[in-house]
């Protein structure tokens, strides 16, 4: 979750705010053998890799919820606004729940899940490091996650979207990349892509980031591992930096860059996703009580998906609303309690009109 990003820091574990219980840990197989990269302390220039034009837009995309049994598994939201829900977001983001699943099991949240469900993976967690990572030390556990993500998705044949050390580009989670640690951290990650594809090779595997970059000191796009390492470039999105109070603004947001010219705003990612050849995804967006109630926001992002929707280059393959009931309903548009009433309304009037 990228929420609560300048003022203080969200709960280390999404698993821990949706209240997934934690185990220890078993081993279990060990693969492949790699070079374990150098850490360096001046961030290079990103090299980006130009493709042709944007695909066409289909107008079509998969869209879903994070949130309550009745809000998401009883398609409480889908009813509310009118469209179904097509695909689902959950956390499986400590080691504990990475190898067990909880929520996917007998009696969890999506045991009886058969559509797409976008779930982020913990990496590493606290002590542990992307230096030991591209090693291979922690190659078992991986596969043991892998191994387990698989049979518990066995019984549908929806894709499976797996969001590996999601928000890295941020400093609130153990899995945070750096200057110090980033070559490291792609090692690390193509060692996972080299797990997935032979453990889960019908999972899609999501490199997403947070819409800002804190504490990385560098530019995400210099740790990007390359398109043959991906299936899906990801955002989380939220209405912060800048807060969007108009569709003026909204606009020009659009094009928005950070210190370093990494994309904040929404152009910025499809086009980034577009130059590697890869569809994009916004595992987690919302607007947040703690800078206003925007329809305008609302409006503009679902309007600028729709716009940009598809399976192409470049295109928005799918969008999933954060309700899940955190700080008092900070985030969410569906309920009884809604602080953000304009948020709401946008969100269910778009639905209800396309």
């Amino acid at each position: 979750m990228s929420s609560l990003r300048t003022s203080k820091r969200p709960p280390r574990s999404r698993s821990a705010a949706l209240g997934f219980r934690s185990a220890a840990l078993v081993g279990a197989i060990s693969l492949i053998a790699a070079v374990s990269g150098c850490t360096q302390a001046v961030a290079p220039v990103p090299t980006i890799t130009r493709h042709p034009a944007v695909t066409q837009s289909t107008g079509k995309w998969l869209s879903g919820a994070s949130g309550s049994t009745q809000a998401v598994n009883d398609d409480g939201i889908g009813s509310w606004r009118g469209r179904p829900l097509d695909i689902a977001g959950t956390w499986s983001d400590d080691d504990a729940n990475s190898v067990n699943f909880w929520q996917l099991q007998k009696g969890g949240q999506y045991a009886d899940w058969h559509k797409p469900l976008d779930i982020a993976v913990g990496a590493i967690d606290k002590g542990e490091t992307w230096a030991r990572a591209a090693a291979g030390d922690y190659d078992t556990r991986w596969s043991e996650s892998l191994t387990k993500l698989k049979h518990l998705r066995s019984t549908t044949s929806a894709t499976t979207y797996i969001r590996f050390a999601h928000e890295m580009n941020g400093d609130w989670y153990p899995w945070s990349v750096n200057t110090s640690n980033y070559r490291d951290f792609m090692t690390a990650w193509k060692r996972y892509r080299a797990l997935q594809k032979e453990i889960f090779p019908a999972a899609k595997l999501v490199f997403s980031v947070n819409r800002q970059s804190v504490g990385t000191g560098m530019d995400w796009r210099s740790f990007f591992p390359g398109a043959k390492y991906v299936d899906v470039v990801g955002v989380d999105f939220y209405n912060k930096s800048p807060y969007v109070a108009t569709s003026a603004q909204w606009t020009q947001s659009l094009d928005a860059v950070d210190q370093w010219g990494a994309p904040t705003g929404l152009q910025g990612y499809t086009d980034f996703a577009a130059d590697e050849g890869l569809p994009l995804a916004v595992s987690e967006w919302s607007s947040d009580t703690q800078y206003g109630d925007s329809p305008a926001f609302v409006t503009g992002f679902l309007d600028f998906v729709k716009r940009h929707s598809g399976t192409g280059a470049g295109l928005v393959e799918y969008e999933i609303l954060f309700d899940v009931d955190m700080n008092d309903n900070e985030f969410t548009l569906y309920g009884t309690d809604v602080r953000l009433p304009q948020s709401s309304a946008a969100y269910r009037s778009f639905f209800s009109s396309h």
